[in-house]
């Protein structure tokens, strides 16, 4: 294999720093006009996901979710709109019932949109629907199928969906009836993982089948029998591919799929392979001498490269993303952007191949940029916000899917000929979001850890007037290394704090992922350091420079590390009113014996039996210092949480409520790693203003039961 690599030059739109010491009048509205963002607004929203456009380009098709909460139940429907004509073409393409999940939509022609349809009569039906007139049919049903693609050249369809070794989807559902039947209910291991996430691992695997298919009757029709591709993958059985597409020719399919083997919760290795559709050989893998994750494999339209994302640090979930540009005739590997301070998370060719758009971690935002092959400039196309989906229109606009604090997930064209041109395409959201405060984020530069320069975010009250005192939360992002992004979120929406009354204050202290990779690894083995110090320095830059912040009325909130950070700041600072630690580490020494990926584990904290080791787990470990927590403190943890397992919550509510120190333990039976469900949701959100509005003296909104 050849590999060659090269540096680039790179341009970027202009970007405005905010002066938060005097934030601009005009940023605000007429109070009068608008009410209180809450968590009955946020549960509300319509849910945009899955957006494609139509081979044409002149349609769009997606997915809008909506929970009913006077039914406290969700349900997805497809929406379509003429991009022509603009969103006074939208309507629904399927109709909405609660309880009803139309999803993953792909286009199969200009005029008809296959998708994935459940119910609870009928669950995991591939179905189609005619953009003429509607119809809609059931061509088959696949249990756990996800992830439809559909080549025209060659006339098949590809999805995934877990399999025993051997059978087809028919016998392995017949199979998993078989054992639940039977009266012996243990599960026998021999090799990590024994659960993932949320669920305790079996014998199924997620597997890629091909079936051939045509279009008939305005529908599509399923022939022949169902292919799994990845079946004569000559490694350990299990090869489970996550994104996969059809090459340009129809002739082969590329796919990742993290390697498998007694290593696999320890370390990163995802292969990038290729594998002929009819699954007649064995998966080819491409990316052989690498030991880190690789990600988004996709064909050039001209069938000439094929390009992917490649970590090159073994064990190592958050390191750089290298774009590897792959010449199939010569095999020839190229990195285009090893000298690149950033991290694409996700790529996707040009319509004529020319370049690649890479979506792109960039401080504050999800940007997309885009890499042009010749000159190897790098331009960012988008300006605030996070980007989601992306698909070139023309040679001069692009679509893409963005939220950011103040709005959800919504359609954008972007003329990328008139810089900063930019029209919004649906609009489901804004009779409600024209009636409430939704603050924008001023962010600011302070000298942090290693006297170097970190980023702060400040989002404003409801009813915001600088001559006034306002409580400040702090809330502390994950990861460690996801920084907290101007995007729209469920957990931690920002403006439901800021609607409560609260100046919210957002560090992306060292760690976080979307600066450089010196500033992303930094934060290795240094996990109760350096962002501890910039959260402490961030805040007291705050203090001193904001007349409006009251410094005595301060509180901090955090999940997954957020809610380690939280464990962390008990015992070392008594400043804050009050605490919120979700899903948080109490002891980095039994997190490591009971978590599902020892890789993030191993790599961010060390290996307790190590001795070289054992000191870096030990020096950062929240549960040292235990007797010198006193601030009061909501623990809050989901039962199915085997990520950050429910024991070590219990564990911190134990250490608080031994100690008579202030504490509440909110338990959510049905709920893993991160909250989910709408109706725990909103109660979430009550017990967290309640516990926060108690302890700075706050009227808060309350959950009505």
């Amino acid at each position: 294999m050849k590999f060659q690599g090269f540096y680039f030059s790179i341009s970027f739109i202009s970007l405005v720093l905010a002066d938060f010491t005097e934030p601009n009048h005009s940023d605000f509205p007429e109070w009068r006009l608008v009410h209180k963002f809450t968590p009955d607004h946020l549960v509300k929203m319509k849910n945009m996901s899955g957006a494609v456009v139509s081979p044409n380009k002149s349609k769009l098709v997606y997915s809008q979710c909506v929970f009913e909460n006077t039914k406290a139940s969700m349900g997805c429907n497809l929406r379509f709109i003429d991009l022509n004509q603009g969103y006074e073409s939208a309507f629904d393409l399927t109709q909405f019932d609660v309880g009803k999940y139309d999803t993953f939509p792909i286009w199969i022609n200009d005029n008809l949109v296959a998708f994935i349809s459940s119910d609870k009569t009928s669950p995991n039906n591939i179905s189609t629907v005619s953009i003429v007139d509607k119809s809609i049919k059931v061509i088959k049903e696949v249990d756990g199928i996800s992830g439809i693609v559909y080549s025209s050249v060659a006339k098949k369809i590809a999805f995934t969906t877990p399999v025993f070794k051997g059978m087809s989807p028919e016998e392995s559902s017949a199979e998993s009836e078989r054992i639940s039947q039977s009266p012996y209910t243990g599960v026998v291991y021999d090799k990590l993982f024994v659960r993932n996430w949320d669920t305790w691992v079996t014998d199924k695997k997620t597997q890629l089948f091909t079936a051939d298919v045509n279009i008939f009757d305005n529908s599509l029709r399923i022939s022949g029998t169902l292919v799994n591709v990845v079946g004569k993958y000559v490694g350990e059985w299990g090869l489970e591919p996550t994104s996969y597409n059809f090459s340009p020719d129809g002739k082969n399919i590329i796919f990742d799929a993290k390697i498998q083997g007694r290593k696999e919760s320890w370390e990163t290795k995802v292969g990038i392979f290729t594998v002929p559709v009819d699954g007649s050989d064995s998966p080819t893998q491409l990316n052989i001498g690498f030991e880190g994750a690789a990600s988004s494999p996709v064909y050039s339209p001209d069938g000439k490269y094929i390009s992917w994302l490649q970590m090159f640090a073994k064990g190592y979930e958050s390191d750089k993303n290298v774009v590897v540009l792959y010449e199939i005739e010569t095999k020839v590997q190229l990195f285009l952007t090893h000298a690149w301070e950033k991290s694409p998370d996700l790529i996707k060719f040009s319509d004529d191949s020319s370049k690649l758009y890479l979506r792109t971690p960039c401080e504050t935002d999800t940007a997309l940029f885009s890499l042009d092959l010749k000159n190897k400039n790098i331009k960012r196309i988008t300006d605030a916000g996070s980007v989601n989906y992306f698909e070139e229109l023309g040679s001069d606009s692009i679509l893409v899917t963005m939220a950011t604090f103040k709005h959800p997930e919504t359609a954008f064209i972007l003329n990328t000929a008139e810089e900063g041109t930019i029209k919004q395409v649906n609009y489901e959201n804004l009779p409600t979001l024209n009636k409430v405060w939704l603050s924008h984020a001023d962010t600011f530069w302070f000298t942090g850890a290693l006297n170097q320069k970190v980023q702060g975010m400040v989002l404003y009250p409801y009813e915001f007037n600088p001559s006034k005192k306002y409580p400040i939360a702090l809330l502390i992002h994950g990861g460690p290394h996801q920084s907290f992004m101007n995007d729209w979120e469920k957990e931690w929406n920002p403006n439901v704090f800021t609607n409560q009354g609260y100046l919210v204050l957002i560090i992306n202290f060292h760690g976080s992922d979307s600066y450089n990779k010196g500033f992303t690894d930094s934060v290795v083995r240094n996990w109760g350091s350096y962002p501890y110090e910039d959260l402490m320095k961030g805040l007291d830059f705050f203090l001193e420079s904001a007349e409006y912040a009251d410094s005595e009325n301060v509180v901090a909130l955090g999940s997954s590390y957020g809610g380690y950070m939280v464990n962390w700041v008990n015992g070392h600072t008594d400043r804050f009113k009050a605490l919120v630690t979700h899903a948080g580490v109490f002891s980095t020494n039994s997190i490591y014996y009971s978590t599902d990926e020892l890789f993030l584990v191993e790599h961010e904290l060390g290996i307790p039996w190590n001795e070289d080791e054992r000191q870096d787990v030990k020096d950062f470990n929240p549960e040292q210092f235990v007797s010198k927590w006193k601030t009061p403190t909501l623990v809050i943890h989901g039962e199915f949480d085997y990520r950050v397992p429910i024991a070590q919550s219990i564990s911190t509510f134990t250490a608080l409520q031994r100690q008579n120190i202030e504490s509440r333990f909110l338990y959510f039976p049905n709920d893993s790693h991160e909250i989910s469900n709408m109706n725990s949701l909103l109660q979430w959100y009550s017990e967290i203003l309640g516990w926060v509005g108690k302890h700075t003296d706050v009227d808060v909104w309350k959950l009505k039961v």
